[in-house]
C-alpha cells in the first residue's frame, strides 16, 4: 500500500509560482507571508542590481536590497497600483542605496598582505570597469548593472524600470558604446 504525500504549502504546490505581482501583493496585504516571500524571490536580483548601480560595493548593495524589502513589507498597503510593484520597489531601493552611500564614511581599501598571481591584473581591470561605469549617467549605469551584473533580461528590466523593451535595448546599446570607448582610452584589455 503506497501513500501519496501532498504538500499543503502554497509554494510547494505551485500555487504562487504563476500568480501575478498584483495577486501576490494583495495576498501579502491580507497576511500571507509566503506571497511576500515569492515577491522577494522574484525581484531580489533586480533590487540588488538597482542598488549596485548606485553603490560600487556588492555587499552593501545586498544590504540595501534587504533593507528595501523590509521597508516594502512594512509599507506594502500604501502601494496604490499593485501591478507596479517592481517599479515601486525599485524606487525604495534607489532611495535606500543613496542614503547608505551618503551615510558611508570615505575610506581607502585595506592593502592585501599577499596577492596571488593574476589578482592584481583582475583588480586593475575591475577598477577600470568600475571607473568606466562611473562615467555613465545613473539611468544607463542602472540598466548595465541590471543586465550584465544581475543577469536580468530586457523584459525584466523593462518591468522593473517602467520602460519599453525597445528603450532598454537602445539605452544598453549606447551604454556599451560609451563603456567600450572609456575602456579603450584607459588601455583596458577588452
Amino acid at each position: 500500500m503506497s501513500a501519496s504525500v501532498t504538500s499543503s504549502h502554497p509554494l510547494e504546490r505551485g500555487f504562487a509560482l504563476d500568480r501575478s505581482d498584483a495577486e501576490l501583493v494583495t495576498a501579502a496585504c491580507q497576511g500571507d507571508l509566503s506571497s511576500f516571500g515569492r515577491l522577494y524571490e522574484r525581484h531580489y536580483r533586480m533590487a540588488v542590481g538597482i542598488a549596485r548601480g548606485r553603490l560600487a560595493d556588492r555587499h552593501l548593495a545586498e544590504d540595501a536590497a534587504q533593507e528595501a524589502f523590509a521597508i516594502a513589507c512594512r509599507t506594502l498597503r500604501t502601494l496604490r497600483d499593485r501591478d507596479r510593484f517592481p517599479e515601486w520597489l525599485g524606487t525604495i531601493c534607489r532611495r535606500t542605496a543613496s542614503r547608505l552611500d551618503a551615510d558611508r564614511p570615505a575610506h581607502e581599501p585595506l592593502p592585501e598582505d599577499r596577492e596571488r598571481a593574476g589578482d592584481s591584473e583582475r583588480r586593475a581591470l575591475r577598477d577600470q570597469v568600475q571607473d568606466a561605469l562611473g562615467l555613465l549617467d545613473e539611468n544607463s549605469r542602472e540598466i548595465v548593472v541590471l543586465h550584465y551584473f544581475s543577469g536580468l533580461s530586457y523584459d525584466e528590466i523593462s518591468r522593473a524600470l517602467g520602460l519599453s523593451v525597445a528603450s532598454i535595448h537602445g539605452r544598453l546599446q549606447r551604454a556599451r558604446g560609451k563603456l567600450a570607448k572609456a575602456l579603450d582610452s584607459s588601455g583596458a584589455k577588452t
